[in-house]
C-alpha cells in the first residue's frame, strides 16, 4: 500500500533566511554588523541568495543594513524579542491556508469541508507555536547542540548525534 506524507518543512528561502536571522542573533550582543561573507561561510547560505535573503529580513524590520568598511547586517531588537514568527513569515510570506485541505481552491461558505475548522486550529496553534519561540531560544538551542547537552529524542533525524551522545 502507497502511503504519501505530509511535508512540513520549509522552502530552501525559508530555510536561509531562518539560518541569516541565526547568525545575526549569535552576533547580535558584540554589536558589530555582520559581513554577507561572514553569514555565507558561518550557515553555509549559497552567495547567489545572501543578498536577496538578507533584504528579506530587512524588509521585515528585522534587520538594518549598513554600507562601508564596518557595515554589514544586524537585527534591529534584541533576539529574545524577535519570534520565529516574524523570521519565518520573512521568507515564506504569510503562514495561512491559502486552499481547501480537500478540496480543490480556496474554502468558500459554499462549500466548506468537514477538516475546515480543524484545519484552521491547527494553522492557527501553529503559528502560536512559532510566535512563542524567539531567536534567543534558537541561539541556545544551537549552542546546546554543538554543546551535544541538547536532549536528543529517540526519533530524531540525527542518527549520528545519538550515536555520539550515547558513547
Amino acid at each position: 500500500m502507497y502511503t504519501r506524507r505530509m511535508n512540513m518543512t520549509l522552502s530552501k528561502r525559508g530555510n536561509y533566511v531562518v539560518l541569516s536571522a541565526l547568525c545575526l542573533a549569535w552576533a547580535y550582543e558584540t554589536e558589530e554588523y555582520r559581513k554577507i561573507r561572514e553569514i555565507v561561510a558561518t550557515m553555509k547560505v549559497p552567495q547567489t541568495f545572501a543578498s536577496q535573503i538578507l533584504a528579506e529580513l530587512v524588509r521585515a524590520g528585522l534587520a538594518t543594513s549598513k554600507a562601508g568598511k564596518d557595515g554589514g547586517y544586524r537585527l534591529t531588537r534584541p533576539p529574545e524579542e524577535i519570534t520565529m514568527l516574524e523570521v519565518i513569515e520573512a521568507g515564506e510570506g504569510a503562514l495561512k491556508a491559502e486552499r481547501c485541505a480537500l478540496q480543490d481552491g480556496p474554502c468558500t461558505w459554499d462549500f466548506v469541508c468537514p477538516l475546515h475548522w480543524i484545519w484552521g486550529d491547527s494553522i492557527t496553534a501553529f503559528r502560536n507555536t512559532l510566535a512563542n519561540v524567539t531567536l534567543a531560544t534558537l541561539v541556545a538551542n544551537d549552542k546546546a547542540l554543538e554543546e551535544h547537552t541538547f536532549p536528543m529524542p529517540e526519533e530524531s533525524h540525527r542518527p549520528k548525534a545519538m550515536a555520539l551522545l550515547k558513547k
